[in-house]
Formats: C-alpha cells, structure tokens, sequence
C-alpha cells in the first residue's frame, strides 16, 4: 500500500517538478515549430486546385487490361464529348424546337449548328457548371455502350454492373479531368472473377475552362460596347466607290450604284476585315511596322479599331481568337432610298437661274444584320471553342434591338422537299476520275454511276447519278435544274473512291466538275506485322522476322506525301489497329483504304505493344507498288525490336526509330 502512494506522489512530482535547465523548453518549441509548418503544409495542399482521386481495385488480376478497356473508353467518350462541346459553343444535344429558331443558333452546315450566345438583345451564355454536367451526362450515356463494342473486350470478359455509370468532370484552368464511379466485376469466359473496378479517373489537356472564360468576356464586351456594330459602321463610312453613304459632287449627270453591288460589296468588306479583329494580349500577330517606316511610332487606326482591348485584367497569350463571317450566312440587308434596282443622286439646280450649276447629293442608310463565329483556339494543346452571336446595324447605327420586330436573317422555314422540288436554275454537272501522285503520273478520265447530292443550310437534296455519254453530249455527268443557293455544297460519291465537293452559288448554266480520286480497300485480314530483333556491333543488323504475339498491338499511321503538281489539294491519312487477338471476321470486315492506279508514297509509323509496354516499331517512307497492291495477297509491315531491353535500351529504341528502321526492309505488298 506504502509502494502504491509512493508511485502516485512520484508521478504528481514528475508533472509539477520544475525543468532542471533550458534545453526542454528548447525542444518543446522546436517540436511546436514543426508542427505548425506541417499544418501550414497542410492548409496550402488543401487549398490546391485539383484533387483527383485515384483508381481502386480490388482483385487486382488483370488490372491492366481491364483498366486499360475502360480507360481507352473514359478517353475517347471523354474527347469527343470535348469536341462536341467546342464545336457547338457549350452545347452537345440541340433540339429540334431550337434547330428551326431563327434566334437561336447559326446552321452551318446540316449536321453542325452554334448556338447563339447573344441574338439581338438576348445573352445565353452557358455557365461553366452546366457544360460539366453536359459532358457528365454524355459520358454516362456513352461510356457503357464504348465498352461494350470493344469486341476485343467483349470476347474475353464479361461485365456484371454493380452499379450506375456516375460522372463527375472537373473543368480546371489547365485541364479537363474525368472522374468515373463504376463499381463493375468483370470475370472471365470460364466465369472467374478477375477483377472489379470501381472509380476511375482520366483526364485530356483541353484548357475549356480559360476558353470559355475569354468567351464569355467577348459577350459581355460586345452587349457592353457593341464593338462589331462599330466597326461595321466604320466600314459603311469609308465610303467604298460601290457602297455609298453620304456626299454631294458639282454634277449635272445623276449618279447611280447598283444595290446588289452594294450589297455584296459591303458583305465582303465585313468578311475581310472582322478576320483582322484581334483580342489584345492574346496570341496576336502583330502588323510588320519596320517594312512601313512611315508607321514605325505605330497604327493608331488599326491599334484603336481592331485590337481589342477586354480589359487589363485579361491577357493570354497562348490564346488565338478568330472572327468570323461569310456571305453564305443568312442576313438582312436594306438600304435606302431606292429606285428599283438602283441607288440615285439628287439633283439640286440646274434650273432658271441656277443653270450653270448642277449639284449631285445623295444619302443612304443601311440596315445589316448577320451572325458571326468566334473561334478561339488553345495553341498548346490545338483545342477549338466555337460561339457565335449576332451583329445589328439598323439605319447605319448600332442597335441590337429586339429581333422579333425585324425579318429573320435565317432562310425561310419550308420543309426540306418543298425546297428541293423548287429546282428551278439550270447547270450542268460532269464528274471525272482523278488521278495524281506527283510523280509524273496525271490523268483524268469520264467516270458514270456518281451519285449526286446538293446541300444548302439544313436542306440536302439528291440530285441524281452521272451517266456516260449524258444525252449524246460525250462526256460523264447530266444537266438539270437546281434549288436556288447562294453558299451550295455540290458533293459527288461513289464506292471506291474519295468523294469531291465544290461551293457552289447556283446560276443558270454554270458547269460543275467533280473529280473523284480512285481508292482500293485492303482487308485488316491480310495486314500482317513482323518484328526484326536489333543487334549492336557486328556484322548482323537484325534478326529474322518473327510474327507478333497475340498479346501485342500494333497502332498504324500512314500520311501520304504532299506534293505541288496540282491545284488541287489532296490528302489522305489512314489509321488502324492490327493484332492477332482480334476476331478473323472482324479483320475481314474492316477495311484499309489506300489510293489507287499509281504509285503512291507515304509517311509511315508502326508502335508495337504489349499490353501498355512499347516494345517495337518502324519509322520511314513508303512508296506503295500499284502494280502489286491491285491484286494483293498480303501486306508486310517490318518493325524492330529488341529483346529482354532495360529501361535505357528502350527509350533509345523508342527515339531512335527513325535511324534503327532504315535498316529494315521497307513495307511489302505481295
């Protein structure tokens, strides 16, 4: 009992004892320090910007390739789903209430329209947040549908759904990322569980977020300071020789302009000069003042009008923003007075006393209303933002007004076959096979059996197919009426060849050549990659060839060359995937097209994986024997490789590829 309150006592004296020197107190505020430094740490790490969570498994068998599966889908749902947004200015789905409103977006094409953000006194700017939930909602509905088609995929494994597709996208300054809960359990054909997934987590380097932000700012300027009105005010009083404003001359002969010359005069000095608006402190090419000495303390004019100042707390110079209008827009254009289908002078004198003077005056006003689009491109990744809004100029001044009380700018609202039954404009249409490759082989030749098809805004009409000898005329094609279009697509197609379009405003007797560009299609089944293991030193390069495994990938891109024989430029990229895991009717179905009846070169690039290692390539150029590939059995592609290599031997494989594949044979075709 004494032994217990001694211990008692011992402790109480040990915590009430004073510190026999200064070297405790010492340790005790060195201890706080680091404690406090530590949660400074701490503070600023949550403060961060981005938390991303990482990828959880359990069961980890076949990570990577399962990963990998839903990984690759996250990816390209998660791109095109970026794509969309910036095609179409914030906005993936459009109904179609809103597809046939004049006030609502501008129709490019029949597939393509970017909404409005301002349309006459009306501003809808989507916020940041809604276009995160619209790419959420995309990818919720997209992401399980790309898994599923993976046939690569689908005949390994199957998917039992623990629960719902859940996104949550984060929209930050230097990125997009995309979060995916999916608690899925994948097991084997034999029916084992080899892995479940839960969340996943990808994300793409499009920096929407400050784009979007410069956007908005256009908008808000704009509506602020009606910058485009301005300077489509300025560009009415220069007084171009065919768009007249105001004036007076010592004449007795009236003076008169065309309206429509007017007309499309004053449209194409809009569509020139709004392309040299440039946003200030963004990516902007600045005018060569030392080839103009005269100018060298600079452009005050072109400083004040067409640099554009957001603010001085905006600046990105990373940035390009491009505006953008085209006369194949739909628009409102007036002007008066008129008379007729001219614009006249007044005279003043000329008369009694005053006959030996003659004064010609004349003042007109116009009204211009179009839409134009503002494409804001990221330099550093590539990454396009489109929005649009609309421009008003009523009575040579700026104002936005209220559109419901004006004529709509867009075409009228007929059905697509009230439109193409209105073929009333005769021309003529011939279609060709085109044939090039640059080195000395040009020809073209009638081609028939092309089929034809005219498009104007949202209408799409067929016209028909090109016959030989069209009524005994000797050549490939056919003459008929056509709808009235002052921006048509002409577009031929045919199978086995690349299709051709020409712009067309449609006016009586205007001839049309289409030239179609012969191709032959090469089935994935007879795609064959070998891989040539690289020696160092000695007397042999490489290895023979041995066939990829069924674990490998191999990724191939052929460019062809460009050349500068013909007027017309022609491209051609082709882009597959080749492995031995993928099913014998899939390869048989899927198809690589090449150019066809003559030789053509390409710029060729092979990546051989396996699983997500790089393991082999090829880097070169290929000139394609025609002779052989119009009846191929087989085509080779020869790649390097190098056995059991360590981290250093496979980067310097990896960016060697270009020097190590000149020893390699060049592709095959036999």
């Amino acid at each position: 009992m004494n032994n217990k309150k001694r211990y008692k006592l011992d402790v109480i004296r040990a915590f009430s004892a004073k510190p026999r020197s200064k070297k405790g107190q010492i340790t005790i505020f060195i201890i706080l320090g680091i404690l406090m430094l530590l949660a400074l740490v701490l503070v600023i790490a949550l403060k961060k910007e981005v938390i991303s969570f990482k990828t959880e498994e359990i069961i980890p068998t076949e990570k990577g390739k399962v990963e990998n599966f839903i990984t690759t889908c996250m990816d390209q749902v998660g791109e095109d789903a970026l794509l969309i947004i910036g095609s179409q200015g914030g906005y993936i789905k459009i109904s179609e209430d809103s597809l046939n409103d004049a006030n609502y977006g501008l129709k490019i094409s029949p597939i393509h329209t970017v909404p409005f953000w301002a349309s006459g006194p009306n501003v809808n700017v989507p916020s940041i947040l809604l276009i995160k939930e619209r790419i959420d909602t995309y990818i919720e509905e997209n992401l399980r549908p790309c898994l599923f088609d993976l046939e690569a995929f689908q005949e390994s494994y199957d998917l039992i759904e623990k629960s719902d597709i859940t996104a949550n996208t984060e929209i930050v300054e230097s990125k997009v990322i995309f979060n995916v809960h999916w608690d899925v359990e994948v097991r084997n054909k034999g029916g084992e569980v080899v892995s479940e997934v839960i969340n996943h987590v990808t994300e793409n380097p499009a920096k929407l977020k400050r784009l979007h932000k410069l956007a908005e700012r256009i908008i808000e300027k704009e509506m602020d300071t009606l910058k485009l009105e301005d300077l489509t005010q300025d560009l009415i009083a220069l007084e171009h020789p065919k768009v007249p404003a105001a004036g007076m001359t010592l004449s007795c002969n009236k003076k008169t302009w065309s309206v429509k010359e007017a007309e499309e005069t004053l449209l194409e000095l809009v569509r020139v000069n709004l392309r040299q608006l440039r946003i200030k402190d963004t990516d902007v090419v600045e005018f060569p003042t030392n080839y103009y000495p005269a100018y060298e303390d600079g452009l005050t004019y072109y400083d004040n009008h067409y640099v554009w100042d957001l603010g001085d707390d905006y600046a990105d110079s990373d940035v390009n923003v491009i505006f953008n209008f085209d006369s194949s827009f739909p628009y409102v254009f007036a002007v008066t007075p008129v008379s007729g289908s001219k614009l006249k002078s007044s005279s003043l004198g000329g008369a009694e006393q005053l006959s030996f003077l003659c004064i010609q005056s004349w003042k007109f006003t116009y009204d211009l209303m179009y839409p134009v689009t503002v494409n804001l491109r990221d330099e550093t990744t590539g990454y396009n933002f489109n929005m649009a809004f609309t421009v008003h100029l009523v009575a040579n001044q700026p104002s936005r007004g209220n559109p419901e009380s004006r004529p709509s700018y867009m075409f009228p609202t007929e059905t697509l076959e009230d439109y193409c039954v209105q073929r009333k404009v005769p021309m003529t249409v011939k279609t060709y096979e085109f044939v090039e490759n640059g080195q000395g082989v040009a020809y073209t030749e009638d081609l028939d059996e092309v089929d034809v098809e005219f498009s104007c805004l949202q209408y799409q009409c067929e016209i028909g197919k090109t016959e030989y000898d069209y009524a005994g005329l000797g050549y490939a094609g056919f003459s008929t009426n056509f709808p009235y279009c002052v921006g048509g697509i002409l577009r031929g197609t045919k199978d086995s060849y690349k299709e051709d379009w020409q712009r067309v405003v449609t006016k009586d007797g205007q001839e049309v050549e289409l030239n179609l560009i012969p191709t032959i299609k090469v089935p994935l089944s007879k795609i064959k990659i070998v891989k040539h293991e690289l020696f160092i030193g000695g007397d042999l390069l490489f290895g023979n060839a041995e066939s990829a495994t069924q674990d490998e990938l191999a990724l191939i891109t052929m460019k062809l060359q460009p050349w500068n024989y013909s007027e017309k430029e022609i491209t051609h990229d082709i882009n597959f995937v080749r492995s031995s895991g993928l099913s014998d009717q899939f390869l048989e179905d899927q198809k690589v097209e090449l150019m066809a009846k003559a030789d053509f070169t390409y710029d060729v690039e092979v990546h051989v994986f396996n699983e997500e290692e790089f393991v082999g390539g090829y880097k070169g150029e290929w000139t394609v024997p025609w002779n052989k590939l119009e009846n191929v059995n087989e085509i080779i592609f020869h790649t390097i490789t190098k056995k059991n290599p360590n981290e250093d031997e496979m980067v310097e494989l990896m960016l060697g590829l270009k020097e190590h594949s000149l020893i390699l044979p060049k592709p095959e075709v036999k």
